[in-house]
C-alpha cells in the first residue's frame, strides 16, 4: 500500500509519517510539500491513499483532488485540514473524498481513517459531523448533488450504480444519503423519497 501525504508544513508531514509508519509497517509512505510536487508524484507513481491539506502554500488542495481523480480514479482521498469555517465544511461535504479528518481531532482519528479505507469503508470524524450538523439552520435545504442522489434513488439505482453515473465513490453517495435523511428527518430511503416529493425536491428546497 502506498500512502502520499501532502502538506506544506514539514513538521506536519513528518508527524503524519511517523504516526502512520507505527500503524502500517508495510506501507510505502511518501510526501509532497506542494500541489505541483504531489501532481508529479501521482503522475509517476501509483497512490492507494492520499492525505491532503486544503491549503498548499497558496494553491488549493481541492484542485489537487480533482486532478488526482482524473489521473488515478482509484486513489482514496483523505482531507486533513484545520479549516472549520461553515463554507469550507460545506465545500468538503460536496467533494468526492472517502474520508475527512480535522486537524483539531486526535491523532488516532487519522489512523482510524486510513484503517477504514483499507477495509473499503469511508470515514468522517466526529468533529467533521459536528461541524456539518451545526449548519442545519436551513434543515430542508438540499444541495444540487443531494437532489441528484434523491432522483437516482427514486429510480432504484444502487449506491454503486449512482457512483458510476455521478463520477464519485460509493462511499460519497452513502455520505450524501445519510445527510439527506438527517436534513429531512427520515429513517430510510422510501421515507426520504416521499418527504422530498412532498417538499418538491426539484425546486430549491
Amino acid at each position: 500500500m502506498t500512502i502520499l501525504i501532502v502538506d506544506d508544513h514539514p513538521i506536519v508531514r513528518k508527524g503524519i509519517h511517523a504516526l502512520l509508519a507505527a500503524s502500517f509497517a508495510d506501507a510505502d509512505i511518501t510526501d509532497a510539500a506542494s500541489l505541483k510536487e504531489a501532481e508529479d508524484l501521482c503522475a509517476s507513481h501509483h497512490v492507494d491513499i492520499m492525505i491532503t491539506d486544503l491549503d498548499l502554500n497558496g494553491d488549493s488542495g481541492m484542485t489537487l483532488i480533482k486532478h488526482v481523480r482524473d489521473i488515478q480514479s482509484a486513489t482514496k482521498i483523505v482531507v486533513y485540514t484545520m479549516h472549520e469555517e461553515p463554507w469550507t465544511v460545506c465545500e468538503i461535504a460536496d467533494m468526492d473524498t472517502e474520508a475527512v479528518v480535522m486537524k483539531s481531532d486526535s491523532a488516532s482519528e487519522l489512523t482510524q481513517a486510513v484503517k477504514s479505507l483499507c477495509e473499503g469503508k469511508g470515514y468522517y470524524s466526529p468533529t467533521f459531523f459536528r461541524l456539518y450538523n451545526a449548519l442545519r439552520r436551513q434543515p430542508n435545504r438540499l444541495s444540487d448533488r443531494e437532489k441528484q442522489v434523491i432522483e437516482l434513488t427514486a429510480k432504484g439505482l444502487s449506491a454503486t450504480d449512482m457512483a458510476a453515473q455521478l463520477g464519485i465513490s460509493a462511499n460519497t453517495v452513502e455520505f450524501h444519503r445519510r445527510r439527506i435523511m438527517q436534513k429531512l428527518n427520515v429513517a430510510n430511503a422510501a421515507e426520504m423519497i416521499s418527504r422530498a416529493t412532498e417538499l418538491g425536491w426539484n425546486a430549491n428546497i
